[in-house]
């Protein structure tokens, strides 16, 4: 499920089957193979059926931090439901993530932003863009806590001349001007019940407050479809405010930080006369939740599943064991999230298939 780490044998597989092409075939020959090849992949890798299945679908399209982490982009979640695709977050590197997993972007019914983070925000142009070019004809919408109209004014002006260079040399048959408008909405950022942001082909989207001070506004999202329903966390210590929003959901999202590996990082980093980054690591203790946090949190809410997201730190081995060894087992089922993983939740059921 870890696309990423799959790259380098993907890569080293396919100079293999050059070399032994070109000695079978001649150059001309391998040429050939590889344009029908190509084609082929760009008319099929797109998974459509998605878009025809009625359940909700939840895929893990960034699991990881600002930190670098070679198996992980950043915060990013996306939801298909009512034949649309929605995505919580657009950290740096998630559109590749989404484009490899063949998810149908063109479908793009909306971008929900948790908070201004630049690891949450990052590919909002790449997002925009790419899904155009995948076939998006509509104006795209953005969601986000007070502050959206000033993050999507600052991109969009951004790729202002990059959409008229597109326009100019591929034409406004294949690539119209509507797609270019982004409209920003704001969602409310309070504690309590939430508010329904979103009401479309089945699904509802409700935003909710969660506590990342001192960064304010920052926001939570719960989709319900025909009976299913996911909680997106979004960046937040510890808050019972989301338990009481996702009362009863058969899935929550939730990130995690190894409070207690942190803190270690943070004394070492002083005791090696490192005071700038022993004070920057001891930060961020506070408007995170452990593994142990967000699975009370899950249990307090009668959640069926919990999958741990925006992983910090990005440990390279022994991952799993890092960020579960804390958890106590209870009645959820938790797991560690991986960038590529898909949930599926169909109508009239209970169950939760897991696949990529």
């Amino acid at each position: 499920m870890k696309i990423k780490s799959r790259q380098g044998f993907v890569r080293i597989a396919g100079a293999a089957l050059l070399l032994s092409l070109s000695t079978a075939l001649g150059c001309e020959a391998m040429v050939g193979r590889i344009v029908e090849a190509s084609v082929d992949r760009q008319t099929t890798s797109i998974r459509s059926e998605l878009l025809e299945d009625d359940a909700l679908r939840v895929f893990l399209c960034g699991t990881g931090s600002p930190l670098p982490d070679a198996d992980s982009a950043a915060a990013c979640t996306v939801v298909i439901a009512g034949g649309r695709v929605y995505v919580i977050d657009v950290g740096p590197g998630s559109q590749e993530v989404a484009q490899l997993a063949g998810i149908p972007t063109r479908a793009l019914g909306g971008v929900f932003l948790t908070h201004f983070h630049s690891d949450h925000i990052g590919e909002l142009g790449e997002w925009a863009t790419q899904s155009w070019i995948a076939g998006r004809t509509g104006a795209l919408h953005v969601y986000g806590p007070p502050g959206i109209d000033r993050v999507v004014g600052g991109f969009k002006e951004a790729y202002r001349q990059d959409d008229e260079y597109r326009i100019t040399h591929h034409g406004l048959e294949n690539l119209p001007r509507t797609a270019t408008e982004w409209l920003p909405h704001t969602v409310p950022y309070e504690s309590g019940s939430g508010t329904k942001v979103l009401d479309e082909g089945g699904l509802v989207v409700t935003a909710f407050g969660v506590d990342h001070k001192p960064v304010e506004p920052a926001v939570g999202y719960r989709f319900d479809y025909k009976g299913r329903s996911v909680v997106i966390s979004g960046d937040t210590d510890k808050s019972s405010n989301l338990e009481s929003v996702a009362e009863g959901a058969d899935l929550l999202i939730h990130e995690v930080l190894i409070k207690s590996l942190i803190s270690q990082v943070s004394d070492a980093t002083g005791e090696a006369g490192r005071p700038r980054l022993q004070r920057l690591s001891k930060d961020i203790l506070d408007y995170h939740t452990s593994p142990s946090e967000a699975a009370e949190s899950a249990s307090a809410a009668g959640v069926d599943t919990l999958v741990f997201t925006h992983l910090v730190p990005p440990v390279p081995v022994l991952r799993e064991w890092f960020f579960m060894r804390e958890v106590e087992a209870g009645d959820v089922d938790v797991m560690l999230g991986e960038d590529g993983m898909m949930f599926r939740l169909p109508v009239g059921s209970d169950s939760i298939d897991i696949g990529s």
